[in-house]
């Protein structure tokens, strides 16, 4: 009878540790790892979406990328002026709370360190965002501007679109 006893509570025993190993190995949302919780853009550059829009041939794509940790932009991205004989005179994040793809918005973080060749590569990280600069961000209302000396209103423009 006693042998019966420990057989039943040996069992219980290993089905509760079974139990408990199966619930810890169930992943959540709220324990995704910091990389998974990050807001990844691929951007295209291009005179198109300026607004106006400009006949520029000039081109460029990155990637921006959002870390809610952190509440900073990462960036890297190239372009290239629709004239070799243009230079680099700006490049920016521009958004506002009524932001769209068919609106020009002010300035929100400028971007230095750029060189002021018709091509380049950039990358970088911008200062921390304020919960009303993330809202606008998630929402689609940003995008970056690559200003020139040929087009000094701006000649490239990425939608930044999560």
């Amino acid at each position: 009878m006693k042998t019966k006893h420990l057989n039943q509570t040996f069992a219980a025993v290993v089905l509760a540790v079974m139990f408990l190993f199966s619930f810890a190995a169930c992943k959540k949302n709220k324990d995704k790892e910091p990389e998974d919780l990050k807001k990844k853009s691929h951007v295209m550059f291009s005179g198109a979406q300026e607004v106006p829009a400009n006949a520029s041939t000039g081109t460029g794509m990155g990637d921006v990328v959002f870390d809610p940790a952190k509440k900073t932009i990462s960036y890297s991205f190239s372009w290239q002026l629709g004239s070799a004989a243009a230079t680099t005179t700006n490049m920016h994040f521009h958004g506002a709370e009524d932001g769209s793809d068919t609106k020009s918005s002010v300035v929100v973080i400028g971007i230095t360190g750029f060189t002021t060749a018709s091509s380049g590569t950039m990358s970088g990280e911008t200062r921390v965002l304020t919960d009303v600069e993330i809202n606008q961000l998630l929402a689609g209302k940003w995008y970056l501007n690559v200003h020139s000396s040929t087009v000094p209103g701006g000649e490239l423009r990425g939608n930044i679109k999560f």
